[in-house]
């Protein structure tokens, strides 16, 4: 038996095998305290996705049932790391709650280092990582990037547009970037979130709606990345970047940052190219240098090695190890 719990969902056609449980008016946490008190059902395993660790709620769990608790902790952390009050609180949380969580997943080397910062070397021994994986399937094998002269580059930006994503600094680099260069760029943004209209503002104000289009989202998107030149992702924060998988397995390389999972994903001049985060003149020298054909990659079997260190089936036999 598979019990899925979600916060204002519905049913996944895909996945209409699975009993999918959804309420609009509770969080996640009281919606399956709910259920376990009232269904009293009985489950061997419970693993919690995008959950706070380390809280009340894993205890009323364990005081309700004889089960194992897997905590996969997806959540990148501030650039500038949490305040001394947030770290107190969180470590306290730890001594308290610790006893109630059985294994910590991290979903990156990131992840698993951050948490025995947040926590602590005790907790060393219930962290495992486990990388996030996708269907290799789905996504189309690119030819490596175009670089003639007449062409124009083309770049997929997918992210939620939030300012911590970034993308006002690329922006900004591209207003920086010679005119007759920024006259061969195209970038796509794909998605939505609330800084959208500041990020319009921006681009109207610099002038640049020859440069960026707002797609909005798509269902798609697996077949469209092999369409780009290179991915570019300039956020302040990221676990573990799904959109940075979907590119390299489509063989389109990424202009990404230094924070969380990246550098674990992308080697500089190898499969993209690294910049700080925030730093503007950084991300502008890297466009401009691809543009003018300046700046290249070396060849390489990380595409190769991407399909088969990242897929679906890799992550799902690597979380059924855990039941054994």
């Amino acid at each position: 038996m598979l019990d899925w719990f979600f916060p204002k969902s519905k049913t996944i056609e895909l996945y209409s095998g699975i009993n999918f449980y959804s309420d609009s008016d509770s969080n996640i946490e009281t919606l399956f305290l709910n259920h376990i008190n009232t269904a009293k059902p009985h489950y061997n395993y419970v693993f919690t996705h995008f959950i706070e660790l380390f809280t009340p709620f894993y205890k009323m769990v364990k005081n309700q049932m004889d089960c194992k608790i897997l905590a996969v902790d997806h959540m990148s952390r501030p650039v500038d790391g949490f305040s001394l009050k947030k770290k107190i609180k969180r470590k306290l949380k730890y001594f308290i709650y610790k006893e109630y969580v059985d294994k910590v997943i991290a979903v990156s080397q990131y992840i698993k280092k951050e948490n025995i910062s947040d926590y602590g070397s005790g907790l060393k021994s219930k962290v495992e990582v486990i990388y996030n994986g996708i269907d290799a399937k789905l996504y189309h094998n690119s030819s490596q990037f175009k670089s003639t002269e007449l062409s124009k580059f083309k770049f997929i930006v997918v992210s939620h547009l939030v300012y911590e994503k970034g993308i006002q600094d690329l922006i900004l680099a591209i207003s920086k970037v010679e005119e007759k260069t920024q006259k061969n760029i195209t970038i796509d943004i794909y998605g939505e979130g609330i800084y959208k209209s500041e990020l319009i503002d921006l681009v109207t104000t610099l002038k640049l709606e020859d440069v960026f289009s707002f797609k909005g989202s798509v269902d798609n998107l697996y077949e469209l990345y092999d369409k780009y030149d290179f991915m570019i992702q300039p956020t302040y924060m990221e676990a573990f970047s799904l959109s940075i998988l979907e590119s390299l397995f489509s063989n389109v390389p990424v202009i990404t940052t230094t924070v969380g999972g990246n550098v674990e994903i992308i080697k500089n001049g190898i499969n993209g190219f690294l910049f700080e985060p925030k730093n503007i003149e950084e991300l502008k020298e890297i466009l401009t240098g691809v543009c003018d054909n300046k700046l290249a990659l070396k060849k390489s079997n990380t595409y190769e090695e991407t399909r088969s260190k990242y897929t679906l089936d890799m992550m799902v036999n690597n979380y059924l190890k855990l039941l054994q």
